[in-house]
């Protein structure tokens, strides 16, 4: 094992671990995802932390063929709604004025060009002064109505009197409450902003506009489906389309209300691209990976085969503790690597589960910035299924009945949210259990990283796609059935609030797609 060349590889990775404008690993277009990206329509890109989503959207930019107006909607995590409209709208017009200072520099005086920068401007300047504004606030108005009316009479003039009335007016004060509303405004303007998206598109002929909206799940989701549902109507009838990239079960991208929807239908207003690879289908899982580590190779110019930095199942291992997530396979991969050039020995399976568990505390960190109030009742949901699954069970592997997860949503959406915070992993959606009852179960497993140690005693591991010789998964089928009902008793962790509240626990909010 050449360990200046390992050196060499674990840097390049290191410094392109996360994607950046001037960082980041080539995407792995291994399902063709990015040339469906680039069609002329809207898509909402699902995936884990750490998948690459912002490696993929990154990685359609194509100057010559559409505009990219990227945004990182973490900034604006903060922002109420209606004012986080405002100020994406802000920020796309600025955006796109950029775009057309960069294709007509003054040298290149438009007049065309010039006059669509001024009413960029124009309407940058009213989005501007509307943030300062209430959300919603009534105006005491005052009028003046003038009121005409003939006065009779007679009037005497030089040689003589003329008969007949005079006319006069009346001024009459006249005060008036309006209501005044942000969102009443912004929904008035709609109809200009199409109109300036439309002539700008002119500057740009044959170039559809995509808005990249990155880390959308930053973005409260009491508000999302608002915020979706504003920017899907300003693509109608334009050249602009949306972008989306966020956590599946963290993200509401509709809401029903009594006979309409807000927001966006999957399939109907926006359409998927799924970037999770699922533990099911493990043989692609780590093809994927292998390519993933020899396009870094080959990138960092390391002279390196990959079967001689691994022992035994080492790679298989490490393949099942980054749970399908590109950024945990390298970023376990760089810890082991720099552990291998230091002892001179090649990564073995316990190796990697102990790398996992030491990097568990990142990944419980990320939990609690990624689910923000909801991280109590998710940590009591972890701490009950490692308890039965791992302490009392000794195992990793569990089933759930699908119809037992359909009548408790709240349990539901824990187990969903728990998959997307790389906690547990989903290895069969569709599976029955042994003995066969008749009914459909949904198999998983715990991350690696939650074991105590990296060689549990009297511990059976289950490896996703584990087939017999008759291509069944027996052994899956075989493991202990977690009855949902443990989430039912009192959230340990929400009992010791400092109010002492005797409250029914906060609900997981739910999201629908």
């Amino acid at each position: 094992m050449n360990q200046t060349e390992i050196t060499k590889l674990v840097t390049f990775i290191e410094e392109n671990l996360r994607a950046s404008p001037s960082s980041g690993l080539p995407f792995v277009d291994s399902r063709s995802f990015r040339t469906r990206l680039l069609s002329k329509q809207n898509h909402v890109v699902f995936g884990r932390r750490g998948s690459g989503k912002t490696t993929l959207i990154s990685s359609t930019k194509e100057p010559s063929t559409h505009l990219d107006i990227y945004l990182n909607l973490e900034d604006f995590k903060d922002i109420t709604f209606p004012n986080i409209v405002i100020y994406v709208l802000h920020e796309m017009f600025n955006l796109l004025n950029d775009q057309i200072s960069n294709m007509y520099p003054w040298y290149k005086f438009s007049v065309r060009s010039f006059n669509r920068r001024r009413r960029i401007k124009s309407v940058c300047t009213k989005l501007s002064n509307l943030l300062h504004e209430p959300d919603q606030e009534t105006q005491e108005v005052s009028t003046q109505e003038s009121r005409e009316r003939e006065l009779s009479g007679s009037m005497k003039s030089h040689g003589g009197s003329s008969g007949g009335g005079i006319k006069g007016s009346k001024k009459t004060q006249i005060k008036r409450s309006l209501p005044k509303s942000k969102i009443e405004y912004l929904k008035i303007e709609l109809t200009t902003y199409k109109k300036l998206l439309t002539s700008l598109s002119s500057l740009f002929p044959k170039k559809p506009i995509f808005l990249l909206l990155d880390d959308f799940y930053f973005v409260p989701k009491s508000t999302q489906p608002d915020l979706l549902d504003y920017f899907h109507r300003l693509t109608k009838g334009t050249e602009l389309f949306l972008k989306v990239a966020t956590i599946r079960h963290r993200s509401k991208l509709y809401r029903r209300e009594s006979e309409r929807y807000v927001g966006v239908e999957l399939s109907h207003d926006i359409f998927e691209v799924d970037m999770d690879y699922s533990l099911d289908n493990f043989d692609d899982l780590q093809n994927f990976m292998r390519k993933l580590l020899e396009t870094a190779i080959e990138q960092s110019k390391s002279n390196i085969v990959v079967d001689d930095i691994f022992a035994g199942e080492g790679f298989s291992q490490l393949c099942l503790a980054s749970g399908g997530v590109p950024r945990d396979f390298l970023s376990l991969f760089v810890t082991l690597a720099n552990k291998a050039v230091a002892t001179g020995s090649r990564i073995g399976k316990v190796d990697v589960t102990d790398a996992a568990i030491s990097n568990i505390g990142s990944k419980l960190e990320s939990m609690k910035k990624d689910s923000g109030s909801e991280d109590a009742i998710l940590e009591d949901y972890i701490s009950k299924i490692k308890r039965f699954v791992y302490t009392d069970k000794r195992t990793n592997a569990f089933l759930i009945a699908k119809e037992d997860l359909e009548s408790d949503s709240q349990a539901k959406q824990a187990i969903r949210e728990l998959v997307d915070l790389r906690l547990v992993h989903l290895v069969d959606h569709n599976t029955s259990k042994a003995a066969s009852d008749g009914r459909r179960y949904e198999g998983y497993i715990l991350d690696i990283g939650l074991y105590d140690n990296p060689r549990p005693r009297s511990f059976t591991q289950i490896e996703p796609g584990q087939r017999d010789d008759k291509a069944r998964k027996d052994e899956l089928r075989a493991a202990p059935l977690l009855d949902i009902r443990i989430f039912q008793q009192p959230i340990e962790s929400l009992q010791k609030d400092k109010t002492n509240s005797k409250s029914k626990p906060k609900q997981l909010e739910l999201s629908f797609q």
